[in-house]
């Protein structure tokens, strides 16, 4: 789960205090990329400012808790839906990742390997997620938390010109909040929304299983927390923290449908940008406006073509009114092939590793 290591000692992050406080600032010394050539400044400026934007997004939530009503059941699905429709378009140049990262040209036939083994793994799981909804169900939320706390991890990686490299207490401590506090704290307002898609699994999350859960999720926090704040990451030492605190107090479909759109989805679309070949000219000018439009145009097919398979899905003769079991489960079944996509993508995005063959 680590990056290709070259020279471990040439690429350790300073330890001492404040040595990492710079480390998402864009006046940071630029890094070699993955072909050991200097990479501008500028090209880390998409993610600097998604990570701002993404923090600024989740304690403006945080902060007006108090305010809000106890939405109810009906009325907060809306907002999780909306979040996950937002969200939507971070996976859909997936196909694209392989190619920006080989260092040749490759044929068609493996080029089309691609999208077909993507839609193959994705249609695998999705019928898997209709044959057995709860076991599918506590795959997708385990999968859950190891895919947005790697996310992270690489995120921070990347924009640090850090090499990438997982730590399963790191995982925990950033994938865990958005899964496991909603599940441990709020089990009034998820429960139902769980036997929605999956009537068996609310009784097999007992509360011993909640509490033991979100106590190694609240003891990850605690030591993520304290290893970033020694290293002089304070930014980083304090995301695990507000991620805890936003899932804790703010209504969970809410707080999701927000974390997914605008902390790990556009998070991930950062990253993209930041390796896309194409946007390469214009990061280093310091222009966001061009890369971005060139994501959007990209992205814009494959993300209507899932939406009209869930309005597809939904229409079929017989189908539940409840739009949220068929939404659930497309877009599980497009997260298993994802993430897998992702994991590739971080063994070889990782500055100083070797390039893709």
């Amino acid at each position: 789960m680590t990056a290709p290591a070259a020279d471990d000692a040439a690429r350790t992050e300073p330890s001492t205090p404040g040595a990492g406080a710079s480390s998402a600032h864009p006046t940071r010394p630029a890094q070699p990329d993955r072909y050991g050539a200097p990479r501008p400044v500028h090209t880390t400026l998409v993610l600097v400012r998604t990570g701002t934007a993404s923090l600024l997004a989740a304690l403006a939530l945080l902060a007006s808790t108090p305010a809000l009503p106890r939405y109810d059941q009906a009325a907060s699905t809306a907002y999780l839906l909306a979040g996950l429709l937002l969200g939507l378009p971070h996976g859909a140049v997936d196909h694209l990742v392989p190619a920006w990262l080989a260092t040749r040209a490759r044929p068609l036939s493996v080029r089309l390997a691609v999208p077909l083994g993507y839609a193959m793994v994705a249609a695998l799981s999705l019928a898997a997620f209709r044959a057995a909804p709860t076991s599918a169900l506590l795959a997708f939320l385990a999968l859950s938390i190891a895919h947005f706390g790697a996310a992270d991890e690489a995120f921070h990686a990347e924009r640090a010109g850090r090499p990438i490299r997982y730590s399963a207490v790191g995982v925990l401590a950033r994938g865990g909040p958005p899964v496991v506090f909603p599940l441990a704290l709020w089990p009034g307002a998820v429960d139902p929304l769980l036997a929605r898609i999956a009537p068996g699994v609310p009784a097999l999350l007992t509360a011993e299983v909640r509490s033991l859960a979100g106590a190694c999720v609240l003891a990850a926090v605690a030591l993520t927390a304290l290893r970033e704040f020694r290293a002089g990451r304070r930014t980083e030492a304090g995301e695990p923290i507000l991620l805890g605190l936003l899932f804790a107090a703010a209504p969970p479909a809410l707080a999701l449908g927000t974390y997914f759109a605008t902390w790990h989805s556009a998070r991930h679309v950062a990253r993209l940008l930041h390796n896309d070949p194409a946007s390469r000219a214009d990061l280093a000018a310091g222009r966001l406006g061009p890369p971005a439009r060139r994501f959007a145009r990209r992205a814009a097919l494959p993300s209507l073509a899932v939406v009209a398979v869930l309005a597809a899905l939904a229409g079929l003769p017989g189908s539940p009114a409840d739009p949220l079991p068929a939404t659930v489960a497309v877009l599980a079944a497009l997260t298993v092939p994802h993430a897998a996509l992702v994991a590739w993508m971080d063994r070889w995005a990782s500055p100083l590793a070797d390039p893709a063959p």
